[in-house]
């Protein structure tokens, strides 16, 4: 069983960072575009919030502790490693400003239009959406890099 859950692991890290990292490239990608397109980028970057970056977050957490109670049933009298507090605690907390900044963030910016009265709230949301990935983006690196740490 603790093979299937490193798999889901790995599965769901990849799919979180790797969404992250291609709203993050959209978003670069689109800053030159005329203002009528970032509609569209918008909807697009909300696509990958919903199909990669909460399921792969969701999935990777969920995983994550089912891998620590499994590992806590094999080995009683060991203590935790604290590169393994390092990655749990980042990549929880990542995966926290995931659910609670980026989603939200991800799905109000896709109803509004950027051009008209609601354009600096679409500036305004698409700066937050930068700040959340930067932040979980670093955390969740945090945690993939803490397990490699002696």
């Amino acid at each position: 069983m603790r093979s299937y859950w490193l798999v889901a692991h790995l599965l769901g890290v990849i799919a979180w960072m790797g969404g992250a990292f291609s709203m993050m490239a959209l978003s670069m990608a689109a800053a030159g575009e005329a203002r009528s397109h970032l509609a569209l980028v918008a909807r697009l970057q909300g696509a990958l919030v919903r199909g990669l970056v909460l399921p792969g977050a969701v999935t990777a957490v969920a995983s994550g502790i089912m891998l620590t109670l499994s590992m806590y049933g094999q080995a009683a009298g060991m203590g935790v490693p604290r590169r393994l507090m390092v990655m749990q605690g980042a990549g929880i907390l990542a995966a926290i400003i995931v659910l609670v900044v980026t989603v939200p963030t991800a799905a109000r910016i896709q109803r509004l239009d950027p051009i008209g009265e609601y354009a600096a709230l679409f500036d305004a949301l698409r700066r937050r959406l930068r700040l959340a990935g930067m932040v979980s983006g670093v955390l969740g690196l945090i945690a993939l890099v803490a397990w490699e740490m002696r």
